[in-house]
């Protein structure tokens, strides 16, 4: 699924536009919600718990409505302090925008009944992608420092439900290093280690070889995806993502 710092990219391209005061007094928490889903990462939970998400089911899923429902005293925006407000609508935006992902280009055009049929290599080339969309997102300097410095002073009062504080600090700690590291291609790695052992692809000195292809099999990823179905699933994202949050803070 696309990564943290995209994620966050397009919370603030949602609350840039939204201009909702909630969202615009509380960034930080806006942002780490953003990349709250992802905390399975750091918990080794199936991704099921935190995405509200199954991936086996081919049918209809909201994965929003479903988070709502199993943490119903977050459900009423106006009944819970703001910053948490901000935060649920960073944490709705990841759900959106990793739901399209799934729906509209993972299954069609990577996943095991792609063409590619979601073998290791339809992996690497789905996690080449989204690597290659991380790098655009974050090329501005002034972009990433303003999400860090957010981040950095984001309320930690967050009641989620189903993470523990001394949880959720150690999260804002580990999103904010990724926030403030430039995807470099040598970081490619941490986002698709499972598939590039099963390629074979384990040791340093074989991922060493592996980095001076990835720029080649990032154009061949998305010629074959096609620049423009990645430029409408940014925006599809974003456009989702609003009227999501939208609707939870109206």
């Amino acid at each position: 699924m696309p990564p943290l710092g995209l994620h966050t990219v397009v919370a603030k391209e949602i609350g840039d536009r939204l201009r909702h005061p909630i969202l615009d007094g509380h960034r930080g928490a806006l942002y780490l919600g953003s990349t709250t889903p992802d905390i399975r990462v750091l918990t080794r939970w199936d991704r099921q718990v935190t995405h509200f998400f199954d991936l086996t089911n081919f049918g209809h899923q909201d994965g929003v409505a479903e988070f709502l429902r199993a943490q119903p005293h977050l459900a009423d925006a106006h009944a819970i302090p703001p910053h948490m407000a901000a935060f649920v609508a960073g944490y709705i935006t990841h759900l959106v925008m990793d739901e399209i992902w799934i729906t509209q280009i993972y299954r069609p055009f990577f996943g095991e009944r792609s063409p590619l049929g979601g073998d290791c290599w339809a992996n690497i080339l789905d996690r080449a992608v989204q690597f290659s969309m991380d790098r655009e997102g974050r090329r501005d300097p002034e972009l990433v420092a303003h999400i860090v410095s957010e981040l950095a002073r984001a309320d930690m009062g967050i009641d989620l439900g189903f993470v523990d504080a001394e949880t959720m600090s150690r999260w804002r700690e580990i999103t904010l290093r990724v926030a403030s590291r430039p995807p470099e291609w040598e970081r490619f790695r941490f986002i698709a280690s499972r598939y590039l052992e099963e390629a074979g692809i384990e040791t340093p000195e074989a991922f060493a070889q592996f980095v001076k292809t990835l720029p080649q099999l990032v154009e061949e990823a998305v010629r074959y995806l096609t620049p423009e179905r990645i430029r409408f699933f940014l925006e599809t994202s974003v456009e989702k993502g609003m009227e999501a949050v939208r609707a939870y803070l109206c």
